[in-house]
């Protein structure tokens, strides 16, 4: 886990001098959106009940406190040559209202405390009154004073031990619990207010927010004290000013390190905007800031209002995690603040529109490659994976399925189609090629992307007919055993399915006897869903891809499979699942079956016909149970609309007119057909999805509801087709004395 930042003496602005205000320590990724840091151990250590042992030890840790002069200047010393300098140059200090007439004597006292390993409390008080002093005349000196105290509240490289004395035994703090004295004191307080006022030097501003940081490193109390006062925000302004932004993004790590308060108050004070601000302006040349903003995001972009951000968010994210060598738990932090934009149009309209979806898609492609290798859209032979730990890994893995999933939000908005509707661009070209990428995820942001772009009959035309797009797609369903990416390729090919001109290439591309392998019962019902949906698209219209579905499953005479065919499978694919979607998908490919055979507006000879129904009715004698779902059940009427309309077109053929009066011969089928008929039927039992509630006012207004003229229409269409369902039967001369027990006259014209 992540420590605390310890702020540096070093980290004045002097001119001519290297700045360098951090000690790095490398850190790791924090497991959720609170910050939790490694605790600078410190618990309260009792000696041993031994009185010798209690000795030896007491003997040994004062000896560790014997520096010299060379090895730490003391704090008391250096506050006493920086007070005594006031009062000559400047003016008199009084402290007589605390008691104190002796400046010089009280911080000789405290120092010689300091150096048996005791804090003097006094002393720190009458040092805040004249630091109030100080304040209040503007001296010059008192930037020095508040370096002074900045270092000492540093770690332990000043101090290894601190020994407090009391009558019964000697307890240990570490040199970290000079930070809760600083604050009981007040002059944590003091430096808090100097960073909320107005026109400060930026020499004092800087010590003040050292003194700030490493007084409320792994100190709860002091961080309270900050959240109390509200000084959160007036940090976070400093963030504005560049030459003090290295410097502030520690303390405000410090702060909010493992500590919810604080980061509710940094949220409100909108951070994460000022965070991005300050990736935008500032190269920042510090390895260990840059870490400190990426865990700076990770929380506060929890419940925060993105459209507060700059329009250049997401390009200012995302480009700062395209930076070189960057740790992976950076790059990760910084990914899902950009895709916690780009859930909003404003930002996904600002990509397309300003042509940077290539800066998400590059970050793709490098998180596969080791730095050495290219990051061009379209270079992915040349991804040579990095052995990363496996944790690393998976943490790649999920940072690129959420970007495919922001791309994917991206490619479905209007703007996307009209800006890439040249598909000769780089970045379709790109795209394309990723669809033969042997990487599961370039496929599946390709699939999804250019299948989303597939929205008009000329682009999907193009695709096919110029680009043959559909031929890396079928591979993806022959080769690839992944079920995103699988599903993504099957949707995309529905899409090109849909004008009639690729229909027949389709076909021709084996794409039926491709896709059957997603009919068995076992596949995972998305993907048999999807296959089906598809398959019901090839053929809808197109008497020849409808024949494919008749093709035997073996050619050889002697197999029991030489008597099945591809709709077999789908047929005993509708009496084995559970799902509900792919069993009414399979009752609309055989409804479409008839559709396309009759209806079509492709030149089909009668004798070609009639022997596609032979062969129809031959194979399948299991054929009408889908028909018979669909218009037996009444949640989804426009199903149950294309189901009669399939029977009335089965029923033009002598054989169709025999396997229907058989379906009618059930009561769930004949029922529904004696009401709709009579008009009785009641369409909709449940709210069709495609029908939203209107409200009174609308009703009133319009005089009428749409979603009762929409039923209105449906049972007239409905009671037309029954009735010429029940005529054909009739005039087939198939079922009459079955007809004529079970219809009265006036139902027969």
């Amino acid at each position: 886990m992540a420590e605390h930042q310890y702020i540096s003496k070093d980290a004045s602005p002097c001119p001519g001098r290297h700045r360098q205000p951090l000690r790095y320590k490398a850190s790791s990724r924090p497991s959720s959106s609170s910050l939790h840091s490694t605790r600078d151990s410190s618990p309260v250590l009792t000696s041993s009940d031994s009185q010798a042992e209690e000795h030896n030890l007491l003997q040994e840790d004062l000896q560790r406190l014997n520096f010299s002069d060379n090895d730490l200047e003391s704090m008391f010393r250096s506050l006493d040559e920086v007070f005594r300098n006031a009062q000559e140059q400047e003016t008199q200090i009084d402290v007589s209202e605390l008691g104190v007439t002796d400046i010089h004597a009280l911080l000789q006292r405290a120092d010689l405390l300091s150096r048996r390993g005791r804090i003097d409390g006094d002393a720190l008080i009458v040092i805040k009154s004249i630091l109030d002093q100080m304040w209040w005349i503007e001296s010059r000196h008192i930037v020095r004073a508040a370096k002074i105290l900045a270092d000492a509240s540093r770690d332990g490289n000043t101090r290894k031990l601190i020994v407090k004395h009391s009558t019964a035994k000697h307890t240990y703090y570490s040199a970290a619990n000079w930070r809760i004295p600083f604050g009981q004191s007040g002059i944590l307080s003091f430096f808090l207010e100097v960073i909320s006022a107005d026109e400060v030097d930026s020499d004092l501003r800087l010590q003040s927010l050292r003194f700030v940081g490493n007084t409320c490193a792994d100190t709860d109390q002091n961080r309270q004290r900050a959240v109390a006062d509200g000084k959160i925000l007036p940090i976070i302004n400093q963030l504005r000013d560049s030459r003090l932004t290295e410097t502030a993004i520690p303390v405000l790590y410090n702060i909010c390190n493992d500590y919810e308060p604080a980061q509710e108050q940094a949220r409100a004070g909108s951070l994460c905007s000022v965070l991005i601000e300050v990736l935008a302006r500032d190269s920042l040349a510090s390895k260990a800031v840059f870490n400190f903003i990426c865990r700076l995001l990770d929380f506060s972009i929890d419940n925060y209002d993105v459209n507060l951000s700059p329009e250049y968010a997401v390009e200012t994210l995302l480009r700062a995690a395209s930076l070189p060598d960057l740790e992976v738990d950076d790059c990760v932090s910084l990914v899902d603040a950009a895709v916690s934009h780009l859930k909003t149009q404003r930002f996904q309209q600002h990509m397309v529109v300003n042509d940077l979806i290539d800066i998400p898609l590059s970050l793709i492609v490098r998180s596969h490659s080791s730095p050495a290798s290219p990051s061009d859209l379209s270079s992915y032979s040349n991804i040579a994976s990095k052995i990363r730990d496996p944790a690393e890994e998976g943490e790649l893995f999920s940072m690129r399925r959420s970007l495919i999933q922001a791309l994917s939000d991206i490619s479905a908005i209007a703007e996307f189609s009209l800006r890439y509707a040249d598909l000769d661009s780089r970045l379709i070209t790109s795209l394309i090629k990723w669809l033969s990428a042997p990487r599961d995820q370039l496929q599946l942001c390709a699939c999804i992307m250019l299948g989303n772009l597939a929205r008009s009959d000329s682009t999907c035309a193009s695709m096919i007919s110029k680009f043959q797009l559909h031929l890396p797609l079928i591979a993806i369903l022959q080769e690839t055993s992944e079920t995103q990416v699988l599903h993504s390729a099957l949707g995309f090919l529905r899409n090109l399915g849909l004008p009639p001109s690729n229909k027949a290439i389709l076909g021709e591309s084996e794409i039926i006897e491709t896709v059957a392998r997603f009919w068995a019962p076992q596949i995972p019902p998305q993907l048999s869903y999807a296959a089906t949906s598809l398959t019901r698209q090839i053929i809808n219209g197109s008497p020849k891809n409808v024949q494919k579905l008749l093709i035997s499953l073996s050619p050889d005479p002697e197999s029991p499979a030489q008597s099945k065919t591809y709709l077999s499978l789908l047929l005993l694919l509708f009496e084995r699942s559970d799902d509900m979607p792919t069993k009414i998908e399979v009752a609309r490919i055989v409804a479409a079956i008839f559709r396309s055979l009759h209806t079509s507006n492709n030149f089909i000879s009668q004798e070609v016909l009639d022997s596609v129904l032979h062969r129809l009715y031959e194979l399948h004698p299991s054929l009408g149970r889908p028909l018979s779902m669909m218009v037996s059940q009444s949640q989804w009427p426009a199903i149950r609309s294309e189901g009669w309309f399939a029977m009335a077109l089965m029923a033009r053929s002598g054989e169709g007119s025999a396997a229907v009066a058989a379906l009618l011969q059930q009561v769930e089928v004949f029922g529904p057909l004696e009401e709709t008929i009579r008009g009785r039927s009641s369409l909709i039992t449940n709210p069709p999805h495609e029908f939203p509630p209107n409200t009174n006012d609308d009703i009133e207004r319009s005089g009428s509801d749409p979603r009762v003229e929409h039923e209105t229409m449906m049972r007239v269409k409905d009671r037309e087709n029954t009735m010429v369902l029940v005529n054909e039967i009739l005039k087939n001369r198939v079922g009459l004395e079955f007809l004529g027990l079970v219809l009265p006259s006036d139902m027969l014209i």
